[in-house]
């Protein structure tokens, strides 16, 4: 079975790799080992950078389902965008308040690389 598209999350993502990084570097002269292991972490990040990439485009223009089918998403920032477009009386204002949602959905997506030096940035 296929996993829900979600965003990029590289600590967790090297929490679930740090035995085998150790492997990697602890195989002195094990080619075999080391190829494998190369190709097994290219596979899952490559993975992981997808799944991102399909989070990201399955919730683009579409608060209301990201809030909907993602709860841990839920938050003021998600609900101040839902709410801006449910009160927008103009085109233009809904394509504004939906261009500074996608960028925050970006943001949300990519998380795991585009932290600006703060960890704790969410």
């Amino acid at each position: 079975m296929k996993d829900k598209p979600k965003p990029l999350d590289l600590d967790e993502f090297w929490k679930e790799n740090f035995h085998n990084a150790r492997r990697f570097f602890t195989s002195k002269g094990n080619l075999k080992t080391r190829i494998k292991l190369k190709n097994k972490w290219k596979k899952e990040f490559y993975n992981r950078i997808k799944s991102a990439c399909e989070f990201y485009l399955r919730y683009k223009d579409n608060p209301n389902d990201l809030f909907i089918n993602e709860s841990w998403a839920r938050c003021i920032q998600l609900d101040e965008f839902i709410q801006m477009l449910e009160d927008s009386t103009d085109r233009n204002e809904e394509l504004t308040i939906l261009d500074e949602y996608n960028e925050w959905l970006f943001r949300l997506a990519f998380k795991g690389v585009l932290r600006d030096g703060n960890r704790d940035n969410k």
